[in-house]
């Protein structure tokens, strides 16, 4: 008999948060589920962790070579025989009624073919949690929800049809989670939230979102790519897409700036008050407008330190 979930994890160099994750569904209060563990290549004892660890309804599947996280979920998803599809990364965990309450969720909406996601908390690598900012989805459309809100795939219940027909395209290796989920909805599928917390995402220092220090230039690229699908053509807010593109060169002129470039630094700041005027998040012109003028040569340089002397005056 199929379980009622897949659950897929991607997995590379986690040998020893690997443990504390799948611990996590070991745990877990509903047990209708299966386990997918794909190892893209990892260089460390990963692997040998994960087909170790004694847990009866886990697969371990393993990639010849290193090919990104969405070829490695799409494997998952090739062998996944749950009814609902989810996935938790292998530095994340859920807490125990994660499942038990998304299945009672999926039950009352009387188990569509729908793509289902809960809210979430933030956890530092010490171990600090906070709740991540969930709106409720019915205040939004749908696009602007997903172009706004960060909703990782461990919160996902994505439905097995689904996931037959929309796969993470493995030429979009950043902000995956987004293309997917526009994509579903452009595909016409309903959507649900479940509005409780039951899943933790933990800030791993050595993550892309932590820890890449081209982050700003890669999501520009990837970015530009998910806003040119035809499907989506028409369906998406400029003032959406406008402040994710200003934040890029935000970022993309703080780093001219640091590096002593000042004709990158003033390109990249004018990119960026172009798309969005006030600021990505209503607070960045002016330090945009301090790192242009701190550039520029020689008067950069007395203004800074006039500006320097006078906060220290006070």
């Amino acid at each position: 008999m199929s379980p009622f979930f897949s659950v897929i994890i991607p997995m590379y160099n986690r040998a020893k948060r690997l443990p504390y994750v799948l611990q996590s569904l070991k745990e877990q209060t509903f047990q209708d589920f299966e386990v997918i563990v794909v190892d893209d290549c990892s260089t460390d004892n990963s692997l040998e962790v994960a087909q170790q660890f004694d847990m009866p309804n886990m697969r371990v599947l393993h990639n010849e070579q290193n090919r990104e996280r969405c070829y490695t979920r799409n494997r998952g998803i090739e062998k996944a025989r749950g009814k609902y599809i989810c996935f938790l990364d292998s530095d994340d965990y859920h807490l125990p009624n994660h499942f038990e309450r998304l299945h009672a969720f999926i039950m009352e909406k009387k188990q569509p073919v729908a793509f289902f996601f809960t809210n979430a908390y933030d956890e530092t690598e010490e171990g600090i949690r906070t709740q991540r900012v969930c709106p409720n989805f019915e205040n939004f459309s749908p696009y602007t929800y997903f172009l706004r809100y960060t909703v990782n795939p461990q919160r996902w219940a994505v439905h097995s049809d689904i996931l037959q027909q929309i796969r993470f395209d493995e030429n979009v290796v950043i902000a995956e989670d987004m293309d997917v989920s526009l994509r579903i909805v452009a595909a016409g599928y309903s959507v649900f939230q479940l509005k409780e917390a039951n899943t933790v995402y933990v800030a791993a220092s050595d993550s892309f979102t932590h820890g890449d220090k081209d982050k700003a230039a890669k999501e520009l690229l990837y970015y530009n790519r998910i806003f040119a699908r035809p499907e989506l053509k028409g369906k998406l807010k400029r003032k959406e897409t406008n402040r994710l593109l200003s934040k890029c060169y935000f970022h993309l002129a703080r780093k001219s700036f640091e590096e002593g470039k000042a004709m990158e630094t003033w390109c990249n700041a004018w990119r960026s008050f172009w798309r969005c005027p006030k600021g990505y998040n209503g607070k960045t012109n002016k330090i945009l407008l301090t790192s242009c003028i701190y550039s520029l040569p020689v008067l950069g340089s007395v203004i800074k330190r006039i500006h320097q002397r006078n906060k220290y005056a006070k």
